[in-house]
């Protein structure tokens, strides 16, 4: 396959480079930072010219994993008296607009069978007091990525809800804090980004062929 991944430097989004170049994939990645990707792309996911320019170097493509967010932690514990309009929508910008720049650059580069995958989570099914822009944004994303699958017909458009990975998220919060993540899954622990990356890929590639405008949830459970 020929893959395309925002948030490529990321630790999933690494995690999901590293797995389809080892299984003889070639890598299209984009992100403000280098990344391990057969191609990269310095583009800032706002940047519609950016994005519109790496899709004519890229040619045709087979997939887009949509894996990039938002990464302040200072909305991270911010109490509902503290939010304010910017938290919610600086969040939505990069991770709703960004995720539609980036479909809405590549899009001559799919074909029929191609695959999008957008980075959802848990929260946005079940809600959290904590990052609630965040939780409210990826709730979007889940509307959009159907939306789209009806709208691209042909083209399938998947999320993954993905629960407490180990990501750079772990060290916004207090140990304390960390365990009891750990303790509300059925797993009792956090997901590695490795496993986020299979599932992603998995509905990238063939083998889901005949799924679309679904929300995977990979939690070890914890959604339950």
């Amino acid at each position: 396959m020929r893959v395309v991944v925002t948030g490529a430097s990321g630790g999933i989004g690494g995690a999901l480079v590293r797995l389809a170049k080892s299984r003889g994939d070639f890598v299209i990645g984009i992100s403000r930072r280098r990344s391990e990707a057969d191609v990269h792309y310095q583009c800032d996911v706002l940047d519609l010219k950016c994005l519109e320019g790496a899709a004519r170097d890229a040619g045709p493509v087979d997939g887009l994993a949509i894996l990039h967010g938002h990464g302040d932690p200072s909305i991270w514990n911010k109490s509902v008296e503290d939010l304010n309009e910017r938290d919610f929508t600086e969040v939505f910008r990069i991770d709703v607009v960004g995720a539609f720049n980036v479909v809405k650059a590549f899009l001559g580069n799919l074909k029929p069978g191609s695959s999008i995958v957008f980075a959802a989570s848990t929260p946005a099914l079940v809600g959290d007091i904590y990052g609630m822009p965040y939780a409210a944004a990826k709730g979007a994303l889940l509307a959009l990525a159907k939306s789209l699958a009806k709208a691209l017909r042909g083209v399938r458009v998947n999320a993954v809800a993905l629960g407490p990975i180990a990501t750079r998220w772990t060290s916004w919060i207090a140990e304390e804090e960390l365990r009891r993540f750990e303790e509300r899954t059925l797993m009792g622990r956090l997901g590695l980004p490795e496993e986020a990356a299979e599932a992603i890929y998995w509905l990238l590639s063939p083998a889901s062929s005949y799924v679309t405008g679904q929300a995977l949830i990979v939690d070890g459970g914890e959604s339950l």
